[in-house]
């Protein structure tokens, strides 16, 4: 029998002299949890969900529509421009030097911050709302940019790693409102993906199986956190979230993104969608989510294709920043809900 992963929590006690309890002596329980694979840590107290629209806000949807129409005109990835502002790869690795896939289009970053850095964005599409990223305009964009990621493994064999990630709105990183995707890799890899194979290799070496099945058998055998299944794709909310409302999707049966066959692309896409549409009804806007494999470089990880998607600060006038010291500098994050809460909730939006 696989052995049981161990989701560890403990609870701290802090005691204060409170203004909101007439001064009076008052304990606030807070609960910590460690993710059972990196060790992340994440917090959150009594009080804190109280706090969350303090942190992430509702959108101005207003002031994020007059944004993209003061963007539009000269926006470089619309289609009036996109052909002669943008740049191209050599013929070798893409016939044209750019890659079309449906209404999605795939061409290098002018700005590269890897040996592989490219952009995938709908030119037609200048503005999109998270409820408009729609399960085919999703699987256009991923499957492009997981075509491109098939052909870059061959063109750059000392590639050892590569992901595909969004930065969606301002507040999550963008600095164009026009929507895309960013495929990026190389041969040094990030350190979070680094400890994440590093922790998959060590447990499937320690107990004999993959971490991420047992995860997936676990989860859905409790019900706790599991949302929703489809081809070869599982859903869930993870024990230790890395990021407000994160949710995840594990695709066990594939090692590397170029490895996706279309089935589970769909339900990639489907998941996505769905949960966007879920992060636009509670009034956010902003988001980012990355996808990402097993190492390219021939180790064995026992790292599957993995998607964490998280939402960022709403998007509106004087909006603030939803990270500080203690996700960028202590490696912790914020729980303002319970991720068993947030499962139950999903489970009726994604019909599981």
């Amino acid at each position: 029998m696989t052995d049981a992963i161990e989701f560890e929590r403990r609870t701290e006690t802090a005691g204060f002299f409170s203004p909101l309890a007439g001064m009076a002596f008052a304990e606030d329980r807070v609960e910590v949890r460690t993710d059972p694979l990196t060790g992340m840590t994440a917090v959150a107290s009594a009080g804190l969900e109280a706090k969350e629209e303090m942190f992430l806000g509702k959108t101005d949807w207003d002031y994020a529509e007059a944004l993209a129409a003061r963007t539009r005109e000269g926006c470089f990835f619309c289609p009036e421009k996109v052909l002669e502002a943008t740049p191209r790869y050599p013929e070798e690795l893409l016939p044209g030097g750019r890659l079309e896939h449906g209404g999605a289009l795939v061409f290098p970053n002018l700005f590269p911050l890897a040996a592989v850095h490219a952009v995938v964005t709908f030119p037609e599409r200048h503005y999109l709302r998270p409820s408009q990223f729609t399960p085919g305009l999703l699987e256009e964009a991923l499957g492009a940019a997981f075509d491109f990621a098939g052909r870059a493994e061959s063109f750059y064999p000392r590639m050892a790693h590569l992901q595909v990630s969004c930065n969606h709105m301002l507040p999550a990183g963008a600095s164009l409102a026009h929507p895309h995707l960013q495929v990026f890799g190389g041969e040094t890899v990030p350190w979070q993906v680094e400890l994440s194979w590093r922790r998959s290799a060590e447990w499937k070496a320690a107990h004999g199986t993959s971490f991420w099945d047992t995860l997936v058998a676990q989860e859905e055998t409790t019900g706790d956190r599991a949302i929703w299944h489809a081809d070869g794709v599982h859903w869930l909310a993870p024990f230790a979230p890395a990021g407000a409302r994160e949710v995840i999707a594990v695709a066990p049966g594939a090692e590397r993104l170029s490895r996706l066959g279309a089935p589970q692309v769909a339900a990639l896409s489907e998941g996505l969608s769905r949960v966007l549409a879920w992060y636009e009804s509670e009034g956010l806007s902003a988001f980012n989510f990355t996808v990402f494999g097993g190492a390219l470089d021939g180790r064995e990880t026992g790292f599957p294709v993995v998607l964490r998607v998280i939402a960022r600060t709403a998007f509106k006038q004087d909006y603030r920043t939803d990270d500080y010291f203690l996700q960028k500098q202590l490696g912790g994050e914020l729980m303002f809900a319970a991720p068993e809460e947030m499962a139950a909730r999903l489970r009726t939006i994604l019909g599981h």
